[in-house]
């Protein structure tokens, strides 16, 4: 993904300025028992501008995690760049690192083990202002009560614990840690699937609300295409560590050009009773990332696999502006709603033609 790639603005216009955050053909992997090479994430490339929101989606074991950590370094890649100002920044040490993390902020999955339950919310908020000499005790308080009053708490939340607050109140501090240091950039890993769905609209308000004040950078990672749509300028489907759909949020979800995202989009509930919900359900579980299958990743568990996908693994290609597709019949796939009466059906040419999506 080169630095002037087209994507969208929060108006969904296009946009050719430089990234903000660019991890280019990023590559991670681990040890697995027996000396085997597990392959969390396989040259995977994503971008971000500045005041751009970006959503990551596929379901558990896809590696979207893994893209989040390393670009924070948590995790040593093991091929690739991540330009973050363009500076590369993939293999700095902890020393360097220190400044740029107060530039690039993350915010956890799961607000309850996220926050220490033995610190007072102030001392939560201020930890990482002492850590980056952000000022006197009294700079720092009054930094912790204008984050407070930020995210939606009242100012005397400031003296109790985590334990006090429900999960919504606490992915809010978490949030309002991750604002603490100023950032052109946070990085949101499923910050509200482990919430009650009544709360969940609330904080995607929320960093929909900050993103557009503060005009920092986001990359919001999920496994619900839906929910990441009602927040993102542009998606990147990922599945088994590589990337096999991206483009902006409302082409991706409104015209999917890749099987799978058109099955993450099928596991969507219709809200409306007696609604068409008829879902595509994907044969078995997502290949091992140690044995990963030959051809096309997703050939096993695909709806319109044919032979080709078997043995030819297809690139990553444009087709069309902003819009790139892994797989050998985009354009020529069914409409999304015939997949669903194909399943687990050997397809002919003729049943696999359809109508082009791209015209």
């Amino acid at each position: 993904m080169s630095a002037q790639a087209q994507t969208t603005t929060p108006e969904r216009g296009l946009r050719t300025d430089p990234f903000l955050l660019e991890a280019q053909d990023l590559k991670v992997t681990f040890r697995a028992p027996g000396g085997r090479k597990l392959h969390a994430v396989d040259t995977i490339s994503v971008g971000v501008r500045p005041g751009e929101t970006v959503g990551l989606v596929g379901e558990s074991g896809s590696g979207k995690s893994t893209v989040a950590r390393t670009i924070m370094r948590a995790y040593e890649p093991e091929g690739g760049h991540i330009f973050f100002e363009g500076k590369d920044i993939a293999h700095l040490n902890e020393r360097h690192l220190l400044p740029i993390r107060g530039k690039l902020q993350m915010v956890f999955q799961d607000p309850y083990s996220s926050l220490d339950p033995r610190w007072t919310i102030r001392r939560v908020l201020a930890e990482p202002l002492v850590a980056h000499n952000y000022g006197t005790r009294q700079k720092i308080n009054e930094r912790v009560d204008y984050l407070l009053k930020v995210v939606g708490l009242p100012a005397d939340s400031a003296q109790r614990l985590p334990s006090q607050f429900s999960g919504g109140q606490r992915q809010r501090i978490a949030v309002a840690r991750a604002l603490a240091l100023e950032p052109k950039m946070i990085i949101a890993d499923e910050p509200v699937s482990s919430l009650d769905v009544s709360i969940q609209a609330q904080i995607i308000n929320l960093l929909r609300d900050l993103q557009e004040r503060l005009k920092i950078g986001l990359l919001i990672i999920a496994h619900d295409l839906a929910l990441v749509h009602q927040i993102s300028d542009r998606i990147v489907v990922m599945y088994l560590g590589e990337e096999v759909e991206e483009g902006p949020a409302d082409e991706v979800v409104g015209r999917p050009q890749h099987p799978y995202t058109v099955a993450l989009l099928s596991a969507t509930p219709v809200p409306e009773p007696g609604g068409d919900n008829k879902r595509i359900v994907l044969t078995g579980d997502p290949p091992s990332p140690i044995y990963r299958p030959s051809g096309c990743r997703f050939h096993p568990r695909c709806p319109i696999a044919r032979d080709r996908c078997k043995t030819e693994k297809p690139p990553l290609k444009e087709i069309g502006q902003a819009r790139k597709v892994a797989c050998w019949y985009a354009g020529e796939m069914p409409a999304p709603r015939d997949l669903w009466a194909m399943q687990g059906k050997a397809l002919t040419a003729e049943e696999l033609a359809g109508p082009d999506l791209r015209s």
